[in-house]
């Protein structure tokens, strides 16, 4: 039950910095994208310190919640920095456009 205060910690801390948070939304969720990495890095502290009793029961899924903290910040990145359509070739223009009619 060591994991409890530090969540507990982190939230606290999370939350303070939300309220004073910038108004713009990327601002916002840049924001976001720090405070995950904080939040990570407390998992992290965390899963250093737990043991699991060998036949224990239930135990913290730490790798899951480490991916679930990835797939959240890819999904930030991605909307804040999207990726741009790639630019079309240009076709050369043929330049001649008189035809002579068929009889």
């Amino acid at each position: 039950m060591k994991l409890i205060p530090y969540l507990y910690l982190s939230g606290i801390v999370l939350a303070g910095n939300a309220l004073a948070a910038p108004a713009s939304e990327s601002a916002t969720l840049s924001l976001l994208l720090t405070q995950l990495d904080m939040l990570d890095a407390t998992l992290k502290r965390a899963e250093s310190q737990s043991s699991v009793a060998p036949g224990e029961r239930f135990f913290f899924d730490y790798p899951q919640a480490h991916a679930d903290i990835r797939a959240v910040r890819a999904g930030l990145e991605q909307y804040l920095t999207p990726s741009r359509a790639q630019p079309q070739p240009v076709l050369p223009l043929a330049g001649q456009y008189r035809r002579e009619s068929v009889q």
